[in-house]
């Protein structure tokens, strides 16, 4: 039984909500340089993953940028279970095109790329990490600030893999929820999309995941220079926020997004009703000036406008 967005949310912020990951296809990387060679082409941290309890015990969620900057894609990077392999867990329509890129950067390192046939699971909630021995590639990635854990399993055992992970969720008193329910909690907690809110004609710094998917500590890596002078000496033109709106109707994706005096300053990317406030809350794409917390700003929707007002980023 699919649980309502409510259901969803509570589970993600004290027990474990689980997510079918159907858009993601894998690309393993094995060889002794594996970590140091991806580490150098990815925005987030691998060198220094926790070993405390074996090298694969950490995940990453990052971003693979060009050399000017702009996002590639965003990825799962999730250690095998013994240790020999990281998946990188790719939107499935650029896996051909995302492998022959990587192909490119890999010259003298010990490092092997190949296909492989897998099925992704994101778990959410502070529970989400007892799920880690269910999965021959497992590995903590938190997405929403409450702990989380990305699995892989092969596809030929979809069916069974899932049934037994819904019954371990279960018994950690979690759910398991469909796409809908998911991106209706991740719009309220102003997380964005792969090709829903943002693509590859943003940088990091518009899709609001500088935070989230890039380190500022980490060595070189594929488009750092660009990414960093935005982040220390500058800012981009427009951001991706989150916006409370007024009860009443939910705006459709492209509505503009205006001041009180009506200048045009951004777009709605995505809207739903937030599962946790039970009030309209969306995603938009405004101008730099129009971005800080707290800022007033109108939506149009029909014929009319519905005042909203930009939240600080993670705060659901």
């Amino acid at each position: 039984m699919i649980p309502t967005p409510a259901e969803a949310a509570r589970a993600a912020s004290t027990s474990v909500l689980v997510v079918p990951a159907g858009d993601r296809a894998a690309i393993v990387v094995t060889g002794k340089d594996r970590t140091t060679w991806l580490n150098g082409l990815v925005t987030c941290e691998l060198a220094k993953r926790e070993r405390g309890e074996g090298e694969g015990r950490q995940g990453a969620y990052g971003l693979l940028v060009e050399k000017k900057g702009r996002i590639q894609t965003d990825l799962y990077i999730v250690p095998s279970s013994d240790d020999s392999a990281l998946v990188l867990a790719v939107p499935a329509a650029l896996r051909e095109s995302l492998l022959a890129t990587l192909e490119h950067y890999l010259i003298m390192e010990d490092a092997e790329l190949a296909l492989s046939d897998l099925v992704f699971f994101v778990a959410h909630g502070p529970r989400a990490k007892e799920l880690r021995a269910l999965a021959p590639f497992a590995g903590t990635v938190d997405m929403l600030g409450h702990g989380g854990l990305v699995l892989a399993a092969p596809a030929a055992e979809a069916a069974a893999f899932e049934a037994r992970l819904a019954e371990e969720v279960a018994k950690l008193g979690g759910v398991v929820a469909d796409d809908a329910t998911w991106d209706a909690v991740r719009i309220e907690h102003g997380l964005p999309r792969f090709g829903a809110e943002f693509d590859t004609t943003h940088y990091p710094q518009e899709a609001a995941l500088e935070t989230l998917a890039v380190s500022f500590q980490k060595g070189c890596y594929l488009g750092q220079e660009v990414v960093y002078m935005l982040q220390e000496r500058g800012h981009v033109k427009r951001k991706l926020v989150p916006l409370d709106l007024d009860a009443g109707e939910l705006p459709v994706a492209g509505a503009a997004v205006t001041t009180a005096a009506g200048e045009a300053v951004g777009e709605i990317r995505s809207a739903t009703v937030g599962p946790s406030s039970g009030k309209p809350v969306a995603l938009a794409m405004v101008k730099w000036a129009y971005a800080k917390a707290g800022t007033e700003l109108n939506v149009a929707i029909g014929d009319g406008a519905r005042a909203a007002r930009v939240r600080a980023s993670g705060q659901a």
